[in-house]
């Protein structure tokens, strides 16, 4: 080997060995003035790599800029590569210019960036392929936003998003595309920086909105925040999602307080601390770097991390030069390649650790990974993390299943308030039996929920025993259920109050409506009912003994009366001219022949009568005309006797419902009784809005009545009811109706229910908790408490109106009913008996003449054959009594008839001779 080779041998060696010790590489940073934490974060992260491997030092040129003037990013740009900088860093999106990003693709510098800038389009990324971004991409931030808001641990459905009005948007685009525009989607409000942010706040509150994602800078989120105490935003049902990932930043946490309750919750990117173990999932750790407390920071130290670790490999691999060239006269050759490499960097192998977590870019030069964590900004207390692979996670599984980590999470300074049980308010209103004063005996003086009581009250104490939750009862000032005024655009009652904000909950027998349900949140139906009539029990009329009499007027009995005296006449006139109507001659006591006509008053009269009474006759017509005239007879006879029974058993049944209605049909088609109902309350929504043409002129007919056939509460219709005796009916809800017509004994229910309806429990739209309310009352169900609670308020076993036994007695005749049958009864036999007497006596007076007796003695004899009711045969002398006769009186009494018949016999043959 000759001299010279070797002496440039050994300058080889000696060079490779000065440039192994000494190779510094000029990376340059264009910061704007007041970015000097950044320039400071800068300057650490290059002396922090510097002292991972000596051979290899990083040399910041840093330069600032006061205004976004692209001129002047230029003149900085090229005076940069023209101190041969092989990198320049920034500037932050606060410019709009991107002559640095066309700088660097022109001359081959890596142009690294470290937070958003505006997605860009293919087309753009042609003439900016050497530009890398350690900032996520903001679509998939976008991204990751839309699978926390619409995760079970928020289910948010309807919110507003207040932006601040240089907001970038873009990482909120997924949000905009979940949800339609609209009062029950999205709603939007811009506020502008150093403005009146209570506006804000007002708007917010006037749309009655709970749920807010604000998009605000981290310095003046506090101010932003605090305009909404005045407008009672900040209560325990309030929700904010804060999508700034520097809030931690904002002293938000100077509002912790009992009275700031607002669910307040924040995103950030998750920092990196390094696994003691390389396939752990996530790694647990009580240390925090506050050198990088901000994003920023952390994301200008990862992208210098980045590019020093390419740079590494790329001067190992190969031979390296520093650019050495002015702007726009050259391409650095080692620009792409080291490009390239920091797309294979792993964050496993960089050294120092990136200080983000799941750095790794993509082809397209972009960052596609990385993890957040959801968080409570006022105790920064972590909740879930959200990645990529996984969407959102409890923080308290992930820690479970990071069996190898250290599982020390950050000291908790603060007690967390949000997770005590939480008090709600309920709204209601009185009315029994849901809600009512509780009676204080003497001495006893009852305080807050103990002053009041019913089925509401009952059913609100188990469910938060069911559900874990206090309660404050707030009976609302209108003592209305929550109607809708189209005049003022408003809402009263209940609803109101949950709309306001006022009341969480909202109980009482609250009926599930359509127009309700766009305003107020439902849970499910804690009791099923309908409508019907609620009426006065009108009381029995005056019990009338002769009301048998009433199926015929006076003038048509006297008529039938009358009828059955001329046809008995007529039957003896025609019997007497009718040569068929007479019998056979016999032979009298004058031996001569006569012939006898049965047809004499008496018998007609029988005859007649006994067809009236259905009951026939032993008498019957032979001649032609008699039988006509009786057929006749019996034609009138049978349809007056039809007539009557047919009459009276009209008379029966009308006595029964006289006056009454039997169906919402009968309550229409009649005039005499007014109804109505509760105005604005869900029965009359029901009659209003129906499309059924009974409804509707039930509807049109309580508009009509005067005076105003409605009413203000179910008690001020019960008592309309009673007062009115029968002239007014109200429509009412099945199960009020029973626990009144139970309690009051003058009232009743009219008709089958109809109209089905359910009672809910009405919560705040959109409200976390009505599932939780939904499933505790379904869980009641199952157990049967709801049923016991019903028979406790409703089936009173303590009413004294017995509704069996007064049916049954309306479905009975009583005795003042038919007495006057009784009446004609005894009266028919009273003057029978007494007819019976005044012909007996008569007859006794003619025996006595006939016979020259005494007439008390032959009264004492036909009295004593009178009494003897065994006997059957009658002598034709009973005033003859041997004084031999037996006890009896029968030898007495055959004697002297045998004496009698002889004496007789030899009579009549003395004067036939």
């Amino acid at each position: 080997m000759s001299a010279l080779q070797f002496l440039v041998l050994a300058a080889l060696i000696l060079s490779s060995g000065a440039t192994e010790e000494t190779l510094v590489v000029k990376i340059g940073a264009i910061f704007f003035d007041t970015e000097i934490k950044l320039a400071e974060a800068f300057s650490v992260a290059v002396e922090e790599v510097n002292a991972i491997r000596p051979a290899l030092r990083l040399e910041p040129i840093k330069r600032y800029i006061t205004l976004d003037d692209s001129i002047v990013l230029q003149d900085l740009s090229c005076d940069l590569i023209g101190n041969g900088v092989a990198a320049i860093f920034g500037p932050s999106s606060k410019t709009n210019s991107d002559i640095v990003e066309v700088l660097c693709n022109m001359t081959g510098i890596p142009h690294l960036q470290f937070d958003w800038h505006p997605q860009q389009s293919e087309r753009e990324r042609i003439n900016r392929q050497l530009t890398v971004n350690v900032a996520p991409m903001e679509h998939l931030l976008s991204a990751a936003f839309l699978d926390i808001l619409a995760s079970k641990s928020f289910d948010w459905k309807s919110f507003t998003i207040a932006y601040e009005k240089s907001a970038h948007l873009n990482r909120l685009q997924h949000i905009l595309a979940w949800k339609h525009l609209h009062k029950t989607g999205i709603k939007m409000q811009e506020f502008e920086r150093g403005s009146d942010y209570r506006i804000l706040w007002k708007r917010i509150n006037n749309a009655r909105e709970k749920y807010v994602v604000l998009e605000c800078p981290s310095d003046i989120l506090t101010d932003v925040i605090n305009a909404s105490i005045a407008f009672n935003m900040t209560g325990p049902f309030n929700h904010l999602f804060l999508t700034d990932l520097n809030t931690h930043l904002s002293g938000i946490d100077r509002f912790y307080s009992r009275d700031f309750t607002v669910s307040v919750m924040a995103a950030r990117i998750r920092s990196y601390i390094p696994p003691p173990v390389n396939d752990e999932i996530d790694v647990f750790d009580n240390s925090v770097d506050t050198r990088f407390s901000s994003l920023e920071t952390q994301l200008v130290y990862d992208s210098v991390v980045l590019f020093y670790n390419a740079l590494l490999e790329i001067t190992q691999r190969s031979a390296f030069y520093s650019p050495q060239f002015s702007c726009g006269r050259g391409f650095w050759q080692s620009g792409p390649r080291i490009v390239e490499q920091m797309k294979k960097i792993s964050p496993k192998s960089a050294m120092p650790p990136f200080k983000t977590q799941r750095l790794q870019i993509n082809s397209d030069g972009q960052r596609e990974d990385f993890n957040l964590e959801v968080y409570n900004p006022l105790i920064d207390r972590v909740t879930h993390v959200w990645s990529k692979e996984f969407q959102l996670v409890d923080y308290e599984k992930l820690k479970e299943k990071s069996t190898k980590a250290v599982k020390e999470s950050r000291p908790k300074g603060k007690e967390d308030i949000w997770q005590k049980p939480i008090r709600y308010t309920v709204a209601t209103r009185f009315g029994e039996p849901y809600f009512s004063w509780r009676p204080e005996p003497e001495g006893v003086h009852y305080e807050g929920n103990d002053r009041f009581k019913g089925y509401a009250v009952d059913l609100i104490y188990k469910l938060a025993e069911e559900c874990k939750f206090d309660f404050n009862f707030e009976p609302v000032r209108d003592n209305k259920y929550g109607s809708y005024d189209a005049a003022t655009d408003e809402w009263d009652g209940i609803i109101r109050e949950l709309i306001d904000n006022k009341a969480q909950i909202g109980i009482c027998d609250l009926t599930i409506t359509q127009a309700r349900r766009s305003v107020v949140d439902f849970t499910v139906p804690f009791m099923q009912l309908g409508i019907s009539i609620l009426s006065y029990k009108q009381p029995p009329p005056e019990p009338n003994m002769y009301a048998f009499l009433n199926p015929f007027g006076v003038e048509v009995w006297i008529y039938v009366m009358i009828a059955m005296i001329i046809t008995a006449y007529a039957l003896v006139l025609a019997g007497r001219i009718d040569q068929y109507e007479w019998e056979q001659p016999v032979e009298n006591e004058d031996h001569e022949l006569e012939r006898e006509n049965i047809w004499h008053l008496h018998n007609a009269m029988w005859l007649v009568l006994g067809s009236i009474l259905t009951q026939g006759c032993d008498l019957l017509p032979r001649g032609m005309p008699m039988r006509l005239l009786t057929a006749f007879w019996w034609i009138f006879a049978l349809l007056i006797s039809q007539t009557y029974i047919a009459k009276l058993a009209s008379f029966i049944t009308s006595a029964k419902i006289a006056g009454s209605i039997d169906s919402m049909h009968g309550l229409v088609d009649q005039n005499k009784v007014q109804f109505g109902t509760i105005r604005g309350g869900a029965t009359s929504v029901y009659f209003s809005e129906s499309n059924d043409t009974e409804n509707r002129m039930a509807w049109n007919k309580m508009l009509s009545f005067k005076p105003d056939a409605f009413t203000r509460s179910n008690q001020e219709g019960v008592d309309r009811v009673k007062l009115s005796k029968g002239s007014y009916a109200f429509l009412m809800e099945t199960t009020s109706l029973q626990y009144y017509v139970q309690r009051n004994c003058e009232l009743t229910q009219t008709g089958e229910s109809f109209g089905e309806k359910h009672y809910g429990i009405a919560v705040p739209l959109n409200s976390n908790f009505r599932s939780n309310l939904s499933v505790g009352i379904l869980k009641l169900s199952e157990k049967g408490e709801l049923y016991r609670l019903r028979n406790k308020w409703f089936n009173n076993n303590e009413s004294t109106c017995d509704v069996a036994a007064s049916t049954s007695k309306a479905q009975q005749f009583g005795m003042d009913s038919v007495w006057g049958l009784f009446v004609v009864l005894t009266l028919g036999v009273f003057v029978a008996f007494m007819i019976g007497v005044a012909e007996f006596l008569w007859h006794v007076q003619r025996i006595a003449v006939k016979k020259k007796i005494p007439p008390m003695l032959a009264l004492k004899a036909e009295f004593s054959f009178l009494i003897r009711f065994w006997l059957t045969k009658k002598p034709l002398n009973t005033y003859r009594q041997s004084r031999d006769s037996t006890l009896t009186g029968y030898s007495s009494l055959e004697q002297i008839s045998s004496v009698s018949s002889a004496k007789r016999k030899k009579n009549t043959k003395r004067i036939a001779d």
